[in-house]
């Protein structure tokens, strides 16, 4: 009889093979040798940004990580009922509702987040609606002698102020309260609210002339052109601080610039070189330069990074030194430019036309600040807009000329639309943009 012993190491061997088949079904080595671990999904749920693209300007949200809510203010005017956010979340994640679908935010609305392992996080998300520019009203004065407070959403009146005479200057709002001026030669300080009066100014210490011009308040002082004087006047109580003159011919009339303590104004005549840009200082009055260059000008002066920035009458548009008055650039001697500069993003603008009948001559410009060099020009056929001060918001310059507002790309000059209201005549108050409106003066009305 043979041994069984191979037979049985034949059964063992057998037993040994399946044992480790079993093994590598339940342990797969990895081509190095080792064992892949099923990969674990992810858990993160984060909202990490919240806006608002499709509006002008974009608003982000604010993301309170701890409370898991998400905040945002959107401008007066602004419909709430049908806003679009665009939402970014953690790798993996998906949010619902989806980023991109319009939502009613008159009321909270609730995102829920769910990572890649199926587990979910609920963010609360709250729109809120900005107070309105100027508690939401329009003040605009009339040549019916009334300064008027309109609602800015609905045109609806809300208080008349009645002076004595045409109020044809624009006015100003500080501190919740109105000043203006009168063709009564009066300036007044009114209770926005309200339009209860606080102050006039006494016709006998303050002399106007052609009240044209918006008062300037900075730091407690009004500043305001008269008949031969510059003033400053205490906003509080209309009582006169101190009185410049240098011309006992021609009066001030456009509205003086205050920058960094310096009041910044024009004389608008010529009289022995008299006239031209004075820099004063605006606590005492005292002159710190003059510069007769500039000649005749009626333009408002813009003071940005140390360059002053004005037209003139006659003489184009100029660039001077801040401190000192010197010229550092001018552009077409020969050009009226009454119309007052607006800078924004290093390019400054102003309207202007050349004497004569030529429309091809009433233009819109756009200079690099710094230097001067013309970045593009647009024809305004309707008009001159060289006494309409151009406005700059969210991209757009907006000028009237003729009987046209015209609105252009602030950066190619390219029309984006054109607007003549029937009747309009020739517009040469500034527009003001607020609420996603644009607010223009004409005759006898106030358009929207």
């Amino acid at each position: 009889m043979k041994p069984s012993f191979p037979l049985l190491s034949t059964l063992f061997c057998l037993l040994l093979l399946w044992v480790a088949s079993c093994k590598k079904t339940e342990d797969t080595p990895s081509p190095g040798g080792g064992t892949t671990t099923p990969a674990t999904k992810s858990s993160a749920k984060s909202i990490t940004t919240f806006a608002f693209n499709a509006l002008s300007p974009a608003v982000t949200g604010t993301i309170d990580a701890t409370a898991k809510t998400i905040s945002a203010t959107v401008t007066s005017g602004t419909d709430v009922t049908k806003l679009v956010p665009t939402i970014t979340l953690s790798d993996k994640a998906t949010v619902s509702p989806a980023s991109g679908a319009v939502q009613d935010f008159s009321k909270a609305v609730t995102y829920t987040v769910t990572a890649e392992d199926g587990s979910t996080q609920a963010y609360t998300a709250s729109v809120s609606v900005a107070k309105p520019v100027n508690n939401g009203t329009v003040y605009i004065g009339s040549l019916d002698g009334n300064l008027y407070a309109i609602d800015a959403l609905t045109g609806a009146k809300k208080w008349q102020f009645t002076t004595g005479d045409a109020v044809n200057g624009t006015p100003t709002v500080v501190n919740d309260v109105v000043y203006f001026a009168s063709w009564d030669k009066k300036l007044y300080a009114l209770d926005a609210e309200t339009g209860t009066k606080k102050w006039e100014s006494n016709p006998s210490s303050i002399n106007l002339l052609q009240p044209f011009a918006a008062p300037m308040v900075v730091d407690g002082l009004l500043y305001y052109g008269g008949e031969h004087h510059l003033y400053a006047l205490d906003a509080a109580t209309g009582s006169r601080k101190w009185a410049y003159q240098h011309d006992d011919v021609y009066p001030w009339q456009a509205s003086p610039t205050v920058v960094d303590g310096i009041v910044y104004a024009t004389i608008r005549g010529s009289s022995g070189r008299m006239s031209g840009l004075h820099a004063l200082d605006a606590a005492t009055g005292a002159l710190k330069w003059h510069q007769p260059d500039i000649g005749i000008s009626e333009s408002s002066p813009a003071v940005v990074d140390g360059l002053l920035y004005a037209g003139s009458e006659y003489n184009g548009f100029m660039a001077f030194d801040a401190q000192t008055g010197a010229m550092k650039w001018t552009f077409a001697s020969g050009l009226s430019s009454n119309s007052s500069p607006t800078l924004a993003n290093g390019i400054v603008y102003i309207g202007a036309n050349a004497f004569g009948n030529n429309p091809s001559n009433n233009k819109l410009y756009a200079f690099d600040a710094k230097t001067g060099v013309k970045k593009w020009e647009f024809i305004t056929p309707d008009g001159g807009p060289e006494g309409s001060s151009p406005l700059v918001a969210n991209g757009i310059v907006y000028i009237g000329a003729g009987g046209t507002l015209y609105a252009v790309d602030a950066t190619t000059g390219a029309k984006k639309w054109e607007n003549k209201p029937e009747g309009a005549g020739s517009l040469q108050s500034g527009p003001v943009v607020a609420n996603g409106l644009v607010y223009l003066g004409i005759n006898k009305k106030l358009y929207a």
